[in-house]
């Protein structure tokens, strides 16, 4: 975007001419270990507290108000070793044992075979709202539809509600 338009991310305010649509909801769906850890493979939804011990690998230094809010939920503050941006390289951290990193239900389906996720229960967490920003009063071009429509088809697979089941 070129000009005096802001774009906030992680839920802030969207500014200029730039209009923010709701696309979907989502929760944290699921914990990325390395595909040798001893819990990969378990399909029960996990307790966050078994790797109370674990490096962790955050978008942040600090868990409030990111992902990692879910450990605070569920009584631990995680230890967070490395701090990186782009889903790709959190990934690319695990998969070389470097740590764990909590994976948004949106990107779960794009994990590489090197990383195994293991089922997180959250009840009460609070689920992060998705949004697509457009330029405001201006059609979209027919790949930026598209891929509104896939990002909602994507949402729209979600699932919204806590995930029953026993906890590993």
């Amino acid at each position: 975007m070129v000009g005096a338009r802001r774009l906030g991310c992680a839920g802030r305010v969207v500014q200029g001419d730039l209009h923010g649509a709701p696309s979907g909801g989502q929760k944290v769906s699921h914990v990325a270990v390395p595909a040798g850890h001893p819990l990969a493979g378990s399909t029960a939804p996990a307790r966050l507290a078994r790797l109370a011990d674990a490096d962790w690998i955050s978008g942040s230094p600090r868990p409030e108000g990111t992902l990692l809010d879910a450990a605070l939920r569920q009584g631990f503050r995680p230890r967070v070793t490395h701090v990186v941006a782009e889903w790709t390289a959190k990934l690319g951290y695990v998969a070389a044992g470097l740590g764990v990193t909590l994976v948004p239900a949106l990107a779960a389906e794009s994990v590489r075979r090197d990383v195994a996720l293991l089922p997180v229960l959250d009840e009460g967490a609070p689920a992060r709202a998705v949004y697509a920003a457009t330029a405001r009063g201006r059609s979209l071009a027919p790949a930026a539809e598209s891929f509104l429509g896939a990002l909602r088809e994507a949402a729209a697979r979600v699932p919204h509600g806590a995930s029953g089941g026993a906890m590993a």
